[in-house]
């Protein structure tokens, strides 16, 4: 009878695992390649938001992550990317791509895995996952609010380098500052020139330039820098001015300092879209993340809210309000 019993357990759990498939039977067979950009995960910043999602999905649904270093060249990244088909991972991140669709062309080359590629547009590959975010939003916020709370009149932005994705955000952070109404300078400085990656690994190069931004009068910067940003932090704290931090939220790391932080919630989007294909629910294409969904936004300000003029959070408010609607677009032209 026991035996009878027992034979009937197992055959049901046999059928509800062809009926529900990997979200039952296999998740803790799912390999998670993580191709990562620059020389550490722990960045305090890009990198290690995603690992944040990642360490969840272990946690949670079991799978593994194999990390490797890559994303400054092409080269790089397909050498990352076969170093984990050889070990068997079909489900491959990579995070941050300057070379967008010359990857898509890798992929069609291995129909059976597939690839998120994170803070990336790419559409029209069957076996790609792209996940874009709405750093223009964002960054409208972190424009008005830094026109608004300037006590000299003259705010900063610090970009890595010059390339596309770190333009849309000064465009974004221009766009606030037009919506601010206040008369306000902008000094933009790029800690590369060009579209060289090492601007988002040089925290040195980065401190160097903020502290020479606060001696033109400059009182809140704008970092757009990941890793490099950690420079610009030290160096809001060491003058006594402030600056925005980005990517995560930062405002732990020079409590008081940093004003704000315009948080990617990379960590949600990566462990939503390595669910999905976990669950089976997955499908190939461009998902954006932005102010509507929660994909984009400012840190609470725990340390700095204090500091906030009156009136100040409400018209951040309107301003996110108005985003969402699309009365204000933070890519329209600016002055």
């Amino acid at each position: 009878m026991f035996k009878i019993r027992l034979i009937s357990i197992i055959t049901c759990f046999v059928v509800l695992c062809l009926i529900y498939g990997s979200a039952i039977c296999h998740a803790k067979d799912v390999k998670v390649g993580f191709i990562y950009s620059g020389d550490t995960i722990n960045d305090n910043s890009f990198n290690e938001m995603v690992a944040t999602g990642l360490r969840k999905l272990q946690k949670e649904q079991h799978v593994r992550v194999l990390p490797r270093r890559g994303g400054f060249s092409m080269e790089e990244t397909v050498g990352a990317i076969e170093s984990l088909l050889a070990e068997g991972v079909r489900v491959i991140l990579v995070n941050g791509v300057p070379y967008g669709n010359r990857l898509g062309v890798f992929a069609l080359d291995h129909a059976d895995t597939t690839f998120i590629i994170n803070d990336a547009k790419i559409e029209g590959y069957p076996n790609i996952i792209s996940i874009d975010y709405a750093h223009g939003m964002g960054s409208c916020l972190v424009g008005a609010l830094c026109a608004w709370q300037t006590k000299t009149g003259k705010i900063g932005f610090l970009g890595a380098n010059e390339m596309p994705v770190v333009k849309e955000f000064l465009t974004g952070f221009r766009k606030g500052v037009e919506y601010s109404g206040q008369d306000v300078e902008i000094l933009v400085r790029y800690i590369r020139p060009g579209v060289s990656l090492k601007g988002f690994e040089d925290p040195k190069q980065a401190y160097t330039m903020a502290m020479n931004m606060y001696a033109d009068g400059v009182d809140i910067i704008y970092s757009v820098a990941g890793l490099s940003g950690n420079g610009a932090i030290q160096a809001a704290h060491r003058t006594g001015n402030l600056v925005v931090g980005v990517d995560s939220d930062q405002d732990y790391m020079a409590k008081g300092s940093v004003l704000t932080s315009m948080i990617k919630r990379m960590d949600i989007a990566v462990y939503k879209e390595v669910l999905a294909i976990v669950n089976g629910t997955s499908a190939p294409g461009c998902k954006t993340y932005h102010l509507a969904n929660d994909g984009v936004g400012l840190s609470d300000m725990t340390y700095t809210r204090h500091l906030l003029k009156p009136g100040v959070l409400k018209k951040l408010g309107e301003l996110k309000a108005k985003l969402i609607s699309g009365e204000v677009k933070p890519d329209a032209s600016v002055k």
